[in-house]
């Protein structure tokens, strides 16, 4: 199913064009560092992070570039975050033209196709970068100007998986094959990701995992008002539409309650589908509380104070960023037996695992664990072990070790490394220039 609304953005020339004041009164400090660090090989990397999605709307890829871009910059980086965006964005990013609500594979995305980026492209790369780093560089259409356009040398983060294979790539493969020869470093998040993206573009593809702020999510919060001490909760965070399964969940939750009387489930997060499974649940009668949306920061104390999280999507998961935050959390999980899924939960012997669109399957490894505590406490534990692993300061230090095997020094006049450009003029501004 194929739907799209245009959405507009910021003005490309007005204020989120631009680094901040306070960025652009330090051009002059940073820059003198730069030309004397220049030849170290430990020097603090120039890096655009360039979001293929509404960078202004909610999604987990653009919470990852975000998270990748502050623990990059605590490692003494400097980042430039840019995309397509249809309103305001946080300070210090970079609007690169409006964007088109697009439906693919059942979740809604905004791209970045208005033409006028083409400019605001043009202008962003004329900054010296040591390194681009595109997140799903295959997708239209800013991606793609980016990659056509790129002095600096071009990553690669590749996150979507697809069971039945990408139709985009099975399509229009042909056609994108030479702008992922222009990538000179290839990441996937997950080996799944990489089998989806391998099979139509083989080359080698390095594992860099999403990762999150552990310690965000294993300090102590209190208990929030909507998880109520006296109930056992069954917690599902994510979006509400079909390929996420949570009619699934509800289903298992009258079953559930046969066995355990005081489970509820507690629902966070929006969507199309969420009339639908309101309704499906009161007709059920099952215990379901509906949070809607739920600000981030406030999202650990919700994970902590649950007894079990589930994640009954479908298919066309590549990781599990909902999982990796419940275990930092220290919490049990119940997830689909899915290849993005398996590898995180099954590894770490946190949880368990059940056949997708399976409402028995799913009450059955939920009973459990909400009748034994200390069980699920045991579970709960390996899962904040693993997590560790996953910090986003670690996920930054292997990026960066790419960063830096991929980057060339850029000096006035030399040819680049891609495509035998000439560098930007004036490779210690970081001037703004028509494109």
């Amino acid at each position: 199913m194929l739907g799209h609304r245009t959405m507009t953005g910021p003005p490309i020339d007005g204020p989120g064009a631009t680094f901040s004041a306070s960025q652009n009164d330090e051009r002059t400090e940073k820059d003198e560092r730069w030309a004397t660090l220049s030849g170290s090989p430990n020097r603090p990397l120039r890096i655009a992070i360039i979001a293929p999605y509404d960078l202004s709307a909610d999604g987990g890829i653009n919470n990852q570039i975000r998270a990748q871009a502050r623990a990059l910059r605590g490692l003494g980086h400097v980042v430039q975050v840019a995309g397509p965006a249809s309103g305001p964005l946080q300070e210090g990013e970079l609007s690169l033209g409006g964007s088109v609500a697009v439906t693919l594979g059942g979740t809604e995305s905004g791209l970045g196709v208005d033409p006028r980026a083409l400019r605001a492209v043009g202008r962003l790369l004329q900054r010296a970068f040591d390194v681009v780093h595109i997140h799903e560089p295959l997708t239209p259409l800013v991606p793609w100007m980016v990659l056509m356009r790129a002095h600096a040398p071009l990553v690669g983060t590749f996150h979507v998986h697809r069971e039945a294979g990408h139709r985009l790539y099975a399509a229009w493969g042909w056609a994108l094959q030479p702008l992922a020869r222009r990538l000179r470093a290839r990441v996937a998040v997950s080996d799944a990701a990489r089998r989806t993206v391998a099979a139509h573009f083989p080359a080698e593809y390095e594992i860099v995992p999403d990762g999150i702020d552990t310690d965000t999510f294993r300090i102590p919060r209190p208990r929030p008002g909507a998880m109520p001490a006296d109930r056992r909760i069954v917690l599902y965070v994510g979006r509400l539409e079909p390929r996420k399964g949570v009619e699934y969940l509800i289903r298992a939750m009258p079953l559930v309650q046969q066995r355990v009387r005081d489970a509820t489930l507690l629902v966070i997060g929006e969507g199309a589908d969420r009339a639908r499974l309101t309704r499906l649940a009161a007709d059920l009668g099952a215990a379901a509380h509906f949070c809607g949306r739920v600000a981030d920061e406030d999202l650990p104390a919700y994970y902590q104070s649950a007894d079990v999280v589930c994640s009954p999507a479908l298919g066309g998961e590549s990781f599990g960023v909902v999982l990796l935050e419940a275990m930092a959390s220290g919490t049990a999980i119940v997830a689909s037996r899915i290849d993005g899924y398996e590898a995180l939960v099954g590894g770490a012997d946190c949880g368990r695992l059940v056949t997708p669109a399976d409402a028995d399957a799913i009450a059955a490894a939920l009973c459990p664990l909400l009748d034994d505590r200390p069980h699920s406490r045991l579970l709960g534990a390996r899962g904040a072990a693993r997590a560790r692993d996953y910090d986003c300061r670690s996920i930054a230090a292997r990026l960066e070790e790419i960063y830096r095997r991929v980057a060339t020094p850029i000096t006035r006049g030399s040819v680049c490394p891609v495509a035998g450009r000439r560098a930007p003029r004036d490779p210690i501004h970081l001037q703004e220039r028509d494109g």
